[in-house]
């Protein structure tokens, strides 16, 4: 099968012109290549009193899981957002 070579220079120009697209997307977000470094979401939610006593209860015990689960009923957080919660109630202190 013969190609022209004008079609195959240009496909090639194509391909090109896409890697060097992806390249510089990746380089935005990469905050060793420059970038903007990725921002640490702080926790929004408060706890009432009655659920904040009960997960430092639960701290103090020794049983952060069962703090984090009854944090996480109560603020219908990810997982995530609700340990850094937890974990900042914690190095609050009491």
């Amino acid at each position: 099968m013969f190609v022209p070579i004008p079609i195959l220079i240009a496909a090639g120009l194509v391909i090109l012109v896409l890697i060097a697209m992806i390249a510089r997307a990746g380089r935005r977000r990469d905050p060793l290549m420059g970038g903007a470094p990725p921002r640490v979401p702080v926790p929004v939610a408060t706890l009432s009193p009655e659920v904040e006593r009960e997960v430092r209860a639960q701290l103090a015990a020794g049983r952060k899981i069962q703090a984090i689960k009854i944090a996480r009923d109560a603020t219908h957080l990810g997982l995530k957002e609700t340990k850094d919660l937890v974990e900042a109630l914690e190095r609050r202190g009491p």
